[in-house]
């Protein structure tokens, strides 16, 4: 949902741009109103602001997706010990979005994603096999 977000959040800057930078061509001759030059100027400065935000929050999730961790886990575990659910990155990325990539920028999982992903359930999750129990 973030990408998503902040796709859309992208596309409304790069669209504002035009008007963003015409502003700054035109400010001398002052043909703008001050109610546009208001307007122009807040969109394009708040929509810039919360895409880069909201990529540094994808990035941040992406580096938790690959590692197989949540953000509370982070800054919980030592860093000392790899953890025992990391399972490689592709396998932690098919255990959040599923096998089928079809699928994978959809909210939804395939029947066979739900039979042979237990960790989809939320019950059991799947560990390295060098670590202990």
């Amino acid at each position: 949902m973030q990408v998503y977000t902040f796709l859309t959040t992208t596309l409304d800057t790069l669209v504002l741009l035009p008007s963003f930078i015409k502003f700054f061509r035109q400010a001398k001759n002052h043909s703008f109103s001050p109610g546009n030059i208001t307007v122009v100027f807040l969109a394009f400065v708040l929509n810039l602001a919360f895409s880069l935000s909201l990529l540094c929050f994808v990035i941040m999730h992406a580096s938790l997706l690959s590692s197989n961790t949540t953000s509370v886990e982070v800054y919980e575990k030592k860093k000392t010990v790899r953890w025992k659910y990391d399972l490689g990155w592709k396998r932690n990325f098919e255990q959040v979005f599923g096998a089928n990539k079809a699928l994978w920028f959809l909210p939804m999982f395939s029947k066979k994603d739900l039979e042979n992903i237990p960790a989809l359930y939320g019950v059991e999750f799947p560990t390295r096999s060098d670590t202990e129990e």
